[in-house]
């Protein structure tokens, strides 16, 4: 009897993913597909040796959909049935344990992503999963109630997870957006998120400094985004995780061409009210007052830090703390607590951890992952126009729409083309 074929093009996150939960299926079943993962780099997985600066944030605990963005409707629906208990489970039963960190965030026991990559290759090895390295999948074509890829690899059916277009050199090179438009799925508008903010007003004298602080995009006097925790302060604006989490609402601006000034609102003194900054102002003149300006913050922040600010509200570093009048005070106050930059760009894509926009989630079904278009045509991953904020969510999205894809996708030719 001949056995269906199902490819799954990309062999990051959620295509290995996929091809494990297919191919678990087969075993359980003994359904007769052939599972097959093309994968366009030398090596597979590459991508996630580079996550969590090596440690691989594995998934959060919590299933909080309003860390997302993009279709989150159907997210919502797949995280209800591939929760993080099943996805704990999923690599449980491969021999990897995990452990709990600060805001639900879950890293491999080893705290090595490249034990992670080791329990999913020696799955999929046991599972027999074929993987060809060094294939770039530049076409895919409906023929004879299947695909044809590359004009000769004939497939039942197909799993797109060859990611977006964030970090090319690890593996994502935006192509199977093109593949997915080629066979009539309507895509959303792509723009590169997790980045650092271009600010337009930039000092370079706190190049490399880190700071706690609140941040918020203000769009045309509009709050659209909100994050806090340590920033950094780079030669071209921020960076950190509140900068690179706040970055989506900055690049969906200039993506889609919005008009009018974009701001960045910082808050460098976010445990401190407006009245205690004053009072401490003022406290500082009693106590000291002959101190150099340049000293007067020293108690709060670092001292780079401190002088950037005091530039900013237009206090000579070299007078004395007793010269600070009431309205300096007041400018000072101002500006610790929200000091406004304009935003002139984001890094683009080769700088970002994920990739906004993508399949419009709307042209799939929301039990399967399945086109509603186009039979036997499935995707998943960062190709969808689902995308998290920092903390494991998008690798979160990445197994749980992953196994969704390679679930349905066995199912479906176990029904339709196995033994027929």
């Amino acid at each position: 009897m001949n056995k269906s074929v199902l490819s799954v093009i990309g062999g990051g996150a959620s295509g290995m993913a996929a091809a494990i939960e297919a191919a678990r299926f087969r075993e359980k079943t003994g359904a007769g597909i052939k599972i097959v993962i093309y994968e366009r780099l030398p090596r597979y997985g590459k991508k996630i040796l580079a996550t969590g600066n090596g440690r691989c944030n594995i998934l959060n605990k919590n299933a909080d959909m309003e860390k997302y963005s993009g279709g989150v409707r159907l997210a919502k629906k797949i995280f209800g049935v591939f929760t993080p208990e099943s996805n704990t489970e999923f690599f449980n039963s491969m021999g990897l344990y995990t452990r709990l960190e600060d805001d639900g965030r879950m890293y491999p026991m080893s705290l090595q992503a490249s034990s992670v990559l080791d329990a999913l290759r020696f799955e999929l090895q046991r599972l027999g999963v074929e993987i060809i390295c060094d294939t770039k999948i530049t076409d895919v074509k409906q023929k004879d109630g299947g695909f044809i890829l590359n004009g000769k690899y004939f497939s039942d059916a197909v799993i797109i997870a060859g990611g977006g277009k964030s970090s090319p050199v690890q593996g994502s090179d935006g192509s199977c957006f093109e593949l997915l438009h080629s066979l009539g799925i309507k895509l959303n508008p792509q723009f590169p998120s997790l980045t650092g903010i271009i600010l337009k007003s930039k000092n370079k004298s706190l190049k490399g400094l880190r700071a706690r602080g609140e941040i918020l995009v203000v769009d045309n006097g509009k709050v659209s985004a909100f994050s806090s925790g340590e920033l950094q302060y780079t030669d071209y604006g921020v960076s950190g995780i509140p900068a690179m989490e706040v970055s989506r609402a900055a690049s969906e601006h200039f993506a889609l061409h919005k008009k009018g000034k974009l701001l960045l609102s910082v808050n460098s003194l976010p445990d401190f009210s407006p009245e205690e900054i004053s009072e401490y102002i003022e406290n500082r003149k009693k106590q000291n007052p002959y101190l150099p300006c340049e000293d007067l913050l020293t108690g709060l922040m670092p001292k780079k830090l401190g002088i950037a600010k005091l530039n900013s509200a237009n206090i000579k570093c070299s007078a004395p703390i007793s010269s600070v009048t009431k309205n300096q005070c007041a400018a000072l106050t101002e500006i610790l607590c929200s000091e406004l930059f304009e935003i002139s760009g984001v890094l683009g894509f080769e700088h970002s951890q994920v990739t906004a926009g993508g399949a419009d989630t709307e042209c799939f079904n929301n039990a399967t992952l399945e086109a509603l278009s186009v039979k036997g045509l499935f995707a998943c991953g960062e190709v969808m126009d689902v995308d998290g904020r920092c903390g494991g969510y998008n690798l979160a999205w990445a197994w749980s729409s992953g196994r969704c894809a390679g679930l349905g996708a066995a199912k479906y030719l176990s029904e339709n083309k196995f033994g027929k």
